[in-house]
């Protein structure tokens, strides 16, 4: 081996062990199921338990441990779930600690107001975790007979009218939570900005990005309907992958990795996916490991000179996983047969309406950084912020799936 192979090979083992835990693909959230008839209202919290540690933050050092998850959880609840039926508040019993799935806090809640919810609307309010995490989303599912009403709640809408005359679904809420979760996804928007970087022109580019929410609309109904059940530790890790795959194949593209780079890089791979093999998360390993082998033999084989796959095939690909990657927030709660069309198909309007919308500010904010370089260097090529960004894109994405693979 080459000192300038070596080199390279150390440097990128020295990076895959200082990366530290990302930002998950899922953003805090918390879901709730209700019922109600008559003077009663009955409800279910359910949120998982990494995230419900949020609860601790406002408590002493010294007694937070005195304090079991679930008490805190159900604690909070009391404090910030109420139900007002013509502006006077109904009666509430104290939350109950539920049974819940490993990694998971259920709490069950109850309110009796003063006359009959049909007759009467109630206004359900949950202030729970905002205060915590602005950007914290609750996803509500309320039955009333054959009626089933859905909403997404957020900081700045977090109540909903129960009512008998109320609309079966939120089409525009899911929508715009199709819209946020693109927003606030960073490695989402690294895949974006990686897909850029490898199609150039703007047809390609808008058939890649549909190709990509076909993907992910594919899984998302799949998951929601019950028909695959995706390991979210393992979608996490290959959504990581995801971003590092696309700006290597970016980088490829445009010739800016030379052979040593490559072979530095599948060295570090190929050495952590046998790492991942021999640990004892045997479903997560054999996954990475499979990704781990795609990427070594598309750096060891590929030619430079070859297109490869289309960039509408790749997105699609990648846009399978990443819609697994969402399908965690739907999942909790039990949607009615007739109620699931609405929910996926705003979500997913929201979700393309979001890619495009970013891909006007990537483009822009590429074409004006390119044209500055280009004025103040006379650098025609630009290959230098070119492989400035596709090596951002690549450490980050190889950063989220190293730090998503060994801590889940």
């Amino acid at each position: 081996m080459s000192k300038v192979r070596l080199a390279h090979a150390i440097a990128l083992w020295l990076m895959l062990l200082i990366s530290t835990e990302a930002l998950a693909h899922n953003r805090s959230q918390s879901f709730s199921s209700w019922e109600w008839a008559g003077q009663q209202l009955t409800g279910e919290f359910t949120i998982d338990s990494r995230r419900a540690t949020l609860l601790y933050a406002d408590i002493a050092v010294g007694s937070a441990a005195d304090i079991p998850l679930a008490e805190r959880l159900a604690q909070h609840l009391d404090e910030t779930v109420g139900a007002t039926q013509a502006g006077q508040p109904c009666d509430a019993a104290p939350p109950t600690v539920l049974p819940a799935a490993v990694g998971w806090q259920r709490i069950g809640l109850a309110f009796r107001c003063t006359d009959l919810i049909e007759h009467h609307p109630v206004e359900l309010q949950i202030d729970a975790l905002f205060r915590y995490a602005a950007t914290h989303l609750h996803f509500l599912s309320a039955t009333h007979g054959d009626t089933a009403t859905e909403r997404v709640l957020t900081a700045q809408r977090p109540a909903i009218r129960l009512a008998t005359e109320a609309p079966q679904s939120d089409l525009l809420g899911f929508i715009r939570t199709g819209a946020e979760h693109v927003a606030s996804g960073w490695d989402h928007i690294a895949f974006l900005a990686a897909l850029l970087l490898l199609i150039p022109g703007w047809k390609p580019r808008l058939w890649t990005i549909t190709g990509f929410t076909l993907g992910h609309s594919v899984t998302l109904g799949l998951a929601v309907t019950g028909r695959i059940a995706p390991d979210a530790s393992t979608v996490e890790a290959l959504i990581g992958f995801s971003v590092a795959y696309a700006a290597f194949e970016a980088a490829r593209r445009r010739a800016l990795l030379s052979r040593d780079a490559q072979f530095a890089i599948a060295t570090a791979v190929a050495g952590l996916g046998l790492a991942l093999l021999l640990t004892d998360r045997s479903a997560l390993s054999a996954w990475t490991w499979l990704a781990c082998l795609l990427l070594l033999g598309r750096l060891l084989w590929s030619d430079s000179r070859r297109v490869g796959m289309t960039g509408p095939v790749l997105a699609a690909a990648f846009g399978l996983v990443h819609g697994a990657g969402f399908a965690g927030a739907l999942l909790d709660i039990r949607w009615p047969a007739d109620q699931l069309l609405p929910v996926l198909v705003g979500f997913n309007i929201g979700v393309e309406l979001g890619q495009i919308t970013i891909v006007l500010l990537l483009s822009a904010l590429g074409a004006t950084a390119m044209a500055l370089w280009q004025r103040l260097t006379r650098d025609a090529a630009g290959l230098w912020p070119q492989t400035a960004a596709t090596g951002l894109l690549c450490l980050a994405g190889v950063n989220w799936f190293v730090s998503r693979a060994i801590l889940g």
